[in-house]
């Protein structure tokens, strides 16, 4: 792991803390720690100094603040915190530039309380926005007021420079802290976000062709479509209630696991598309959304893999499973079906047939109508299965591809 992605870890980690609850304790309780040790340093400069009025007040300020901090650490009020906090920080730097006058920068301080209400608001607070405005109308209200009005006490012009210099540098390290702890926040949910998108883009894609995908982003919609020439897979397993009643639930969904989706990485290999399975049947199509002139062809060939597969799985399975397949081509209609639940669906006179051509099937065996084989009898083996009565077509001649012929291996 390189530097880069260690920092983006850290960052996450930070990120997913101070997006969860925890936020407004963590903020609140580095205020609270920055506002004591400001406060401490602040008294002993106006006893040094012999500032009475600021001395007495930061008297009350650290005991303040040791109070806000006992109630944040031993009773979780964060609410109550928050606003103790807030009071404090705006009546000491208004009385603090009052006393001081406005070049002190006491008012700076104030700027902190425009962000520090974002990273602990809570639904119950509901004073952002309105806060912040009210705090920038308090700064400017501080630098007009007390720029015009003469100071109670006049300190050296050095000293006030470093008073004004140290305010400001306070100010801002704090709130640069706090703007650094607004980037983790949003570097976190932008990463989530970027993660859940492509979780999300994922599933869409087992669900539906990245084509439908497509339309459904740029025009919230997918007309049905009529494809004039696509191939259609059926497979079914061959007693498959049976062996299922002897099995536990979860190894039966395991096995069905396993099996679907190396057909799936075999279907994705030939250019095919998986439509649908149901229970432990399982449908494919070649030649749509996207036209395909070799459909057929390779529907036939991800048909053979499919078979072989599961005939080497066999071999060293504890659990053997057999399927039937049937292959036809034609006309469909395909189209999404459902509002809340999105499928992508094919229907036809073509599917039926391929329904049929599955049933009519043995096991191990792809069966497919006479149409098939005459289109590609020179690229497979095929062998006559014989004429059967096809509901809804009659008599038919059926017949079992074998393997591809010879003279098209490779």
């Amino acid at each position: 792991m390189d530097i880069h992605s260690k920092i983006m870890q850290v960052s996450n980690a930070l990120g997913k803390k101070l997006a969860r609850n925890e936020r407004g304790f963590i903020c609140t309780a580095m205020a609270e720690i920055f506002a004591l040790v400001y406060h401490i340093c602040l008294l002993i400069f106006a006893f040094v100094m012999g500032i009475k009025p600021l001395f007495y007040f930061n008297i009350f300020s650290v005991t303040w603040f040791c109070t806000s901090m006992f109630i944040l650490f031993s009773r979780k009020k964060l609410s109550v915190v928050f606003f103790m906090t807030i009071f404090e920080v705006v009546l000491h730097q208004i009385l603090a530039d009052y006393i001081l006058g406005s070049y002190a920068g006491f008012h700076f301080l104030i700027m902190i309380l425009v962000i520090y209400p974002f990273l602990v608001e809570r639904k119950e607070f509901n004073v952002g926005i309105p806060f912040a405005f009210i705090c920038i109308l308090i700064f400017f209200g501080c630098e007009f007021i007390f720029s015009r009005t003469a100071p109670l006490y006049v300190l050296d012009e050095k000293i006030i420079r470093n008073l004004r210099l140290t305010n400001i540098i306070a100010s801002m390290s704090v709130i640069l802290t706090l703007v650094i702890i607004f980037k983790l926040i949003i570097g976190y949910i932008e990463h989530g976000m970027e993660k859940l998108n492509q979780e999300n883009e994922n599933l869409l894609e087992n669900i539906l062709p990245k084509k439908i995908i497509e339309e459904l982003r740029s025009n919230g919609y997918s007309d049905p479509e009529q494809f004039e020439s696509v191939s259609v897979l059926f497979t079914d397993i061959v007693h498959f209630t049976d062996t299922s009643k002897k099995l536990q639930p979860s190894i039966l969904i395991e096995e069905l696991n396993d099996i679907f989706t190396h057909f799936d990485m075999i279907m994705d290999e030939y250019k095919c598309v998986r439509i649908k399975t149901i229970g432990d049947a399982y449908m494919a199509v070649s030649g749509l959304p996207e036209k395909n002139p070799s459909h057929l062809q390779n529907l036939i060939s991800a048909a053979l893999e499919c078979r072989d597969y599961l005939a080497k799985r066999n071999e060293t399975a504890k659990i053997e499973w057999k399927i039937r397949l049937g292959i036809n081509f034609g006309c469909v209609v395909a189209g999404i079906v459902g509002v809340k639940k999105y499928l992508y669906d094919v229907f036809g006179d073509t599917v039926n047939v391929a329904s049929r051509m599955e049933t009519s099937s043995e096991e191990m065996k792809l069966c497919v109508p006479e149409s098939v084989y005459t289109q590609l009898k020179d690229v497979f083996d095929f062998t006559f299965r014989g004429e059967f009565n096809i509901k809804g077509k009659g008599m038919m001649k059926l017949y079992f591809v074998e393997n591809k012929n010879q003279l098209h291996e490779g």
